[in-house]
């Protein structure tokens, strides 16, 4: 077992601004994150073989915070999974709801020596079959988000991806999707997936935007007061306009067509709710499908014992947090998507509270100090909050995208559950995900429900019309990624050691 004072869980904007506050002011960071390359999804960074490349869009900033990091002397743990997080003695029967820690002490020792107590948590550690504990003081989760998965005809089709994945083929391997793309979905991740399909040479045939844009001069105001980003977005909307390619507001997807792959798609009109309007779709000839409906945060701070709250402006499930991105416990704290989905400007400002705020819990800062350094971050988030609420106002998930998914439709892929077996088991009076995944198996497969939970929750709340909220989550069961047998077989073998030499 290895022992740190800032374990940072996420190798993105907001993990390596989280690593580089907290080792600058002198704590030992251990940095984790399941790529083999840092930068998370939005710098992703192309496998070294590739040979030097030209940054992307702002990489040039990602590749300076990377670089800073590894100057710190963060401890790098690339290629490895967190799968389990246990209480302060690190036993492996589960994970529990963490004790509160002790006030840090203080010594006259160095900056790295002065955080070293060992109250905290213990992560179970991956990478291929070779397992590690890692204690750690405080623990930042910045494990980001994944795009929000919506099951539709045809979704299953090799040459339909998430915006998100399509992205990462760009960046990390400068591979194109498909030559005839048709991107659908809502937010300004679809201007930048679409600029970078047409930088590549591909034709973008349209681009659908779910969100009709009614009454867009209210937003005006906000909007004006963050011109960077305002430029930013107009600059995309020029591209598109000078390419030709249509932007269809108030449009979602509504079928992949095709055999084995991806021939073609079609597109309706929606209502406010975003459910399609019947007689009114749109064929497209494609070979590829991009769809993007925003983001669901990563829920892995639960395993701390951290409590959340339904909010679905900003994803879904969010953790409640206290000052500084601190959580309901004390020294677990969550910066980024993870926190609510926000984008990367403020995942950078979030992982830097976070960072501060982590060493400050193990010693490393005191009260004054922190304050001092946190100050001008705060005020940061607080003038990008007016942008923030805009863009969740007007790209708010609509609750009609569950309508897409007809009775065949695949609802979970791991267990290859459709549609209509999910509705019989709601039907039946199954009023939680829970409940619906006892009966159907959905939510058992190797993403234990990151996948189809909130379409599960979804079909719950049309049926009952409460709010998917009151469906509830599935309950997380470790390994929450999955590992090898040979792994789990050596994580075993290790607490049996350590129990024999206590």
């Amino acid at each position: 077992m290895s022992a740190t004072d800032v374990a940072v869980i996420g190798g993105g904007p907001a993990g390596l601004a989280a690593a580089a506050a907290a080792a600058e002011a002198g704590a030992r960071v251990t940095l984790v994150d399941e790529n083999a390359q840092l930068g998370g999804q939005y710098w992703r960074q192309p496998p070294p073989e590739f040979g030097p490349t030209t940054p992307h869009g702002d990489g040039a900033q990602g590749r300076a915070l990377i670089d800073r990091v590894r100057a710190l002397g963060v401890d790098l743990r690339l290629g490895t999974a967190v799968w389990g997080l246990f209480d302060e003695a690190g036993g492996l029967e589960g994970p529990q709801t963490p004790t509160r820690s002790e006030p840090p002490r203080r010594s006259r020792a160095g900056p790295r020596d002065r955080c070293r107590h060992r109250d905290g948590r213990t992560l179970a550690l991956a990478r291929g079959d070779e397992v590690e504990r890692l204690q750690a003081t405080a623990i930042v989760f910045a494990t980001g988000a994944h795009d929000r998965p919506v099951p539709f005809p045809g979704w299953t089709l090799p040459g339909v991806m998430t915006a998100g994945g399509a992205q990462n083929l760009m960046k990390g391997y400068g591979v194109l999707p498909g030559r005839r793309v048709l991107i659908a979905g809502t937010g300004p991740l679809l201007l930048v997936v679409a600029h970078s399909l047409l930088a590549g040479g591909a034709n973008v045939v349209a681009v659908a935007e779910a969100a009709s844009m009614r009454g867009a001069w209210r937003w005006g105001p906000r909007l004006f007061r963050h011109p960077g980003l305002l430029r930013q977005g107009l600059g995309y909307l020029a591209g598109l306009r000078r390419a030709g390619v249509p932007l269809l507001r108030g449009h979602v997807i509504r079928r992949a067509l095709g055999e084995s792959e991806v021939t073609g798609a079609t597109v309706s009109a929606c209502d406010e709710t975003w459910t399609p309007r019947p007689g009114t779709e749109r064929r497209f000839d494609v070979d590829a499908v991009v769809v993007g409906y925003g983001f669901v945060p990563s829920d892995m701070a639960r395993l701390a014992g951290c409590e959340y709250r339904w909010a679905p402006d900003i994803g879904g499930w969010v953790p409640v947090l206290r000052a500084a991105q601190s959580t309901t416990v004390p020294g677990v704290f969550v910066a980024g998507e993870a926190a609510g989905v926000a984008g990367a400007v403020v995942a950078l400002e979030e992982g830097r509270l976070a960072g501060l705020a982590s060493a400050r819990h193990v010693g490393c800062l005191d009260g004054a100090r922190f304050r001092a350094l946190a100050a001008p971050v705060e005020r940061r988030l607080r003038r990008l909050a007016s942008f923030r609420r805009v863009m969740d106002e007007v790209y708010r998930a609509g609750p009609g995208l569950v309508a897409l998914a007809e009775p065949d439709t695949i609802v979970c892929r791991c267990e290859e559950l459709r549609a209509a077996t999910v509705q019989t088991a709601i039907d039946d009076g199954a009023r939680v995900v829970n409940e619906v995944k006892t009966y159907t198996r959905a939510g058992m497969g190797r993403c234990q429900g990151r996948l189809c939970g909130a379409t599960v929750a979804a079909m719950i709340a049309r049926s009952t019309g409460d709010s998917p909220a009151a469906a509830g989550t599935y309950t997380a069961r470790m390994p929450v990624r999955p590992i090898s047998l040979a792994a789990l077989a050596g994580a075993a073998d290790e607490h049996e050691h350590q129990e024999e030499t206590r």
